[in-house]
Order: structure tokens, then C-alpha cells, then sequence
């Protein structure tokens, strides 16, 4: 082991008392000696039993010159420290650096003598008041999110409510006005009619005029037979909530056609965008895909 010795430097720290060291003050350990060339410095420590690290704690290790190194260090124990062998390890190799000792202060104020007021004062117990409800502070943001979530969920609750009364009046008008015709047959009397009507059906060169009313009068036929026959306020909801409706009511329906509902909604949707680009190919197509669907889920439900 290395001869080695060091000696106490406690820096100057504005609020506290000059060269006195208190629990947790940070000072320096000046040693100066013959030190090993592979010490490796990331790895040092106090070598001890478990208690050493609260007595003394190496924070930070510099060599200033070969010979010379500062150990910045400090404790966490009041008391007189007295070391009359401090060993320094990496983990390979025990550097010793000699005897040592340093007094450490209390940050705390020292207990009054009994025999003071003060430490009558002390001495005497004071009963504990009774125990009652602590007020706590509540944020302003906890009641503004707490109102944001009562108005959300009342919201969802309204339009929740809004749409059974939807559906219930949309139920009501199919009860007034029931065709004598199923929906089937109602919509197969439509497209035959559409199809002596519309020049895009019979082979002749169709107007772009023509092509839209082709378009929206087959949106409207698909619309009829899903609130005729699945009871379904299409006219009244988007996409998304009557193939909810349908999930909810039809669950069959929904496993076997949900893709082809779906598709029909999205091909509607781009026919009646397309304006000058549409063409009697699409309408023809768009009307045969919708019959086969609606067909299909006639055929699944049982229907004429």
C-alpha cells in the first residue's frame, strides 16, 4: 500500500461558519503521496463496513498533479471522527491515506438544560386538540375538468336519447304510411321504373344531368329498404350509426353484409362527388352491385 497523506480543507460557503463542518457539508480532502498509475478513479470508494459510508462519503476524486489529489467528500454523522487507518479502494487495489480525524456539527440546536425555562417549557406536554375534518384546497383545474366530464358525458347522454327519439318517430312514419308492397318488391318496382326512365339502362348515351339523378335515385332506394326493412333511420343518420344500428339490431346482417353496406355508402359517396367524370359504366355497375346486396340480405333474413 501507497504512503499517502491528507489532510482537511473545508471551503468557504456563504450563510455557514467558517471551518466548521456540519452534517452533509461538502469539504476536501488534500492528499499528497506516492499514488498506484492504474488506480482507476470512477470506481473509488471509502473501504469500511457498511457504517463508513454515512461517516465518511466520497463524492468526487481529482488528481491535480501525479503526486497530489483532491478527494471531495463529506458526512452525514455528528460526531468526532476519528480514522487511524482511511483506505481508499477501486475495487483491485487499497490505497492508504494515513490517520485522519474532523469534528462534525448538528445542523440541529442543541436540547435547553432541564434546569432552564426553557427547558421547563419544553418538558411540559400539551394535550392534543380534538380531531375534525382537515379542509383541503381543491385546484381550479380539478373543477373544471370534473365540469368538462359532467358536460361530456351529459352530451353523450342527449344525443343518446336523441337518437332513440329519432328512431321511434322514423317507426312511427313507417306505421302510418306501410306500403302495400315488402321492401323487396318495393325495390324492385323502383329499379324497373328507373330503368325506363333513365337512358344510362337501356343502351343510349346518358347526360351528365341523367347520370346524377341515376346516382341519388338508387342512394334513396338503398336507403328505403334499410329504414323499411332493418329499421333504420337512414335518411336521418350518417354511416357509422346505421351500421351500428344494424350491429346492435341485425347482428346476422351486420356478420355477412357489414363490408358490402359499408361499400355501397363509400361508392355513393364518390358517384355523387364525381361530376363530369361519372359515366353510364359506374351508374349501371353501382345499381347491379346494389341489388345483389340488398337480394342477399333479403335471402338471409327469410323475405319474399
Amino acid at each position: 500500500m501507497a504512503a499517502i497523506q491528507c489532510s482537511v480543507d473545508i471551503p468557504k460557503v456563504a450563510g455557514l461558519e467558517d471551518g466548521q463542518l456540519t452534517v452533509g457539508r461538502e469539504f476536501y480532502l488534500n492528499c499528497k503521496g506516492d499514488w498506484p498509475k492504474t488506480l482507476k478513479q470512477d470506481h473509488l470508494k471509502v473501504a469500511g463496513n457498511e457504517d463508513f459510508k454515512y461517516q465518511l462519503k466520497l463524492l468526487a476524486f481529482e488528481f491535480r498533479t501525479p503526486e497530489e489529489a483532491d478527494l471531495k467528500v463529506t458526512s452525514y454523522i455528528a460526531a468526532k471522527h476519528q480514522f487511524p487507518q482511511l483506505l481508499l479502494t477501486d475495487g483491485d487495489q487499497v490505497v492508504d491515506l494515513g490517520p485522519l480525524q474532523f469534528q462534525v456539527q448538528s445542523v440541529l440546536p442543541p436540547p435547553p438544560a432541564p434546569g432552564t425555562a426553557e427547558g421547563a417549557e419544553a418538558a411540559k406536554v400539551e394535550p392534543y386538540g380534538p380531531f375534525g375534518p382537515v379542509p383541503i384546497a381543491v385546484p381550479a383545474l380539478y373543477w373544471l375538468l370534473l365540469l368538462g366530464s359532467l358536460f361530456l358525458a351529459a352530451t353523450l347522454a342527449g344525443l343518446k336519447i336523441w337518437r332513440l327519439y329519432q328512431r321511434r318517430e322514423m317507426l312511427l312514419r313507417l306505421k302510418e304510411h306501410d306500403a302495400a308492397l315488402s321492401p323487396m318488391l318495393e325495390f324492385h318496382q323502383s329499379m324497373r321504373r328507373l330503368q325506363r326512365a333513365n337512358p344510362v339502362f337501356y343502351g343510349k348515351e346518358a347526360t351528365a344531368q341523367e347520370l346524377r339523378e341515376g346516382v341519388e335515385t338508387l342512394s334513396r332506394m338503398f336507403k328505403v329498404y334499410l329504414s323499411r326493412r332493418l329499421k333504420v333511420p337512414a335518411f336521418e343518420w350518417n354511416e357509422r350509426l346505421i351500421l351500428a344500428e344494424i350491429r346492435r339490431y341485425h347482428p346476422s346482417v351486420y356478420e355477412n353484409y357489414f363490408r358490402r353496406i359499408r361499400d355501397l355508402f363509400t361508392e355513393f359517396k364518390k358517384a355523387e362527388g364525381a361530376g363530369q367524370k361519372l359515366n353510364g359504366k359506374d351508374v349501371s355497375q353501382l345499381a347491379e352491385t346494389l341489388r345483389k346486396t340488398l337480394e342477399g340480405i333479403e335471402s338471409l333474413m327469410g323475405g319474399a
